[in-house]
């Protein structure tokens, strides 16, 4: 019998190792066979590994695929209600959700329905989100883990009384409804951003003068007017911090996001990058397949593989506008797709000539137009970057609740 460290004061007796077995009735699923049309794109939401993206957020209320009755009726598939809990036991393993409505799903999965009088469906939840480190550890398999059923029937957990459950699930509820909440600002944030990025980059909203006058045209340029590129090598591997980019990240730490093994021991060859240094990969990547062009805001300096291209702003405040000019994802799209030439398989095989040669921008002439854009854009910036800090600090908080609330 054990006591959690952190515990609301009216609650003050030992929480019990119980047999989820006897807490919850457990469940599974099936997949009806694909032979058979009418079998598919029913009303029915139906859970598959493709819905991982989905886990861990709480609710599940919608799936990639859904099925038909006929699909239920023909398989072992089985229609579990609303309330119920689900867990992934193969790929995407320990991730979780509730569900919102009512929901078939994958024999990939475990569903259990919390008996009334004895377990809070949000508090079983939370217990295995906590759990996750242990799914993660005991799965077995070479191509694909998996965590066998005997494992969930023998599962066992400590377990408050129902009101405990009921309080601690309602709390943390709570927090990650703030969570969702600073998220969904940060969303609408990005998108207003995005909408005003499009409307000055295409001269429908204009930046005027002190006297009211608008600035002068913009201008046609290259990139070779505005970048010079660098070659500078990390000699005798005097510089250590190993930077990649990220669409929706811009420039990052490689390893800190990444991992080690993505980054080679010997650095000697890799490019040094300097503060506002711009940096493009030539790398098809999941964000964005025609690669990504950022400029390094860490204000301090790192270095990239060759497979980047490293250049130096002419003008600082133009090498920051192109940052922004490029994260509109079809302007990028339009750029770099004529240059694209099929080359080995991880590369698009832009020669950096081509990429300072390539299609000609439009932008603001004037210095002081440039600086007006680049402040107004930053001054966004960072209120997304503000809110982001709050989610990390919600999220950092709320990860040291479960340590403390729950044995």
């Amino acid at each position: 019998m054990q006591k959690p460290i952190l515990r609301f004061p009216e609650f003050s007796d030992n929480w019990e190792m119980k047999l989820l077995e006897d807490m919850a009735i457990r469940g599974s699923g099936h997949t009806p066979s694909k032979a058979f049309d009418n079998y598919y794109d029913g009303n029915i939401p139906w859970v598959s590994l493709a819905d991982s993206k989905y886990l861990d957020q709480g609710f599940i209320e919608k799936t990639t695929i859904t099925i038909s009755k006929d699909g239920i009726k023909n398989s072992s598939a089985v229609l579990h209600k609303s309330g119920c809990v689900l867990l992934s036991r193969d790929a995407g393993i320990g991730k979780s959700a509730v569900m919102k409505v009512d929901m078939a799903v994958s024999q990939h999965f475990i569903v259990w329905k919390p008996l009334e009088d004895k377990l809070s469906n949000w508090f079983l939840y939370y217990k295995l989100q906590i759990h996750k480190p242990e799914f993660e550890r005991i799965a077995i398999g070479s191509t694909i883990k998996t965590i066998g059923l005997p494992y969930f029937k023998s599962l066992t957990f400590n377990f408050p009384q129902l009101p405990e459950q009921t309080k601690i699930a309602n709390f943390l509820t709570a927090i990650d409804e703030k969570i969702q909440a600073l998220k969904e600002k940060k969303r609408l944030l990005e998108e207003y951003k995005k909408g005003l990025m499009q409307k000055i980059f295409s001269q429908e909203i204009r930046f005027k003068q002190e006297d009211g006058s608008y600035f002068p045209d913009w201008e046609e340029k290259s990139l070779r007017e505005i970048l010079t590129e660098h070659k500078t090598r990390n000699l005798k591997n005097q510089v250590e911090e190993v930077f990649s980019v990220a669409k929706n990240k811009g420039v990052i730490n490689q390893i800190e996001h990444l991992g080690r093994s993505y980054a080679s021991e010997i650095t000697t060859n890799y490019k040094v990058v300097y503060p506002d240094d711009i940096i493009y990969t030539k790398s098809p990547t999941s964000d964005f397949p025609f690669g990504i062009i950022k400029q390094n805001k860490l204000n301090r300096t790192g270095i990239v593989s060759v497979l980047y291209g490293v250049f130096t702003p002419r003008n600082k405040n133009l090498g920051l506008l192109l940052d922004y000019y490029f994260s509109i994802w079809q302007n990028t799209y339009n750029y770099l797709n004529p240059l694209v030439q099929k080359g080995a398989k991880n590369t698009m095989n832009i020669g950096n000539n081509d990429f300072l040669n390539g299609e000609e921008l439009y932008l603001p002439s004037s210095t002081i137009e440039q600086q007006k854009i680049a402040k107004f854009l930053t001054s966004i910036d960072e209120k997304i970057e503000k809110v982001g800090q709050q989610i990390e600090e919600a999220q950092t908080f709320k990860k040291g609740l479960l340590q403390q609330m729950f044995v």
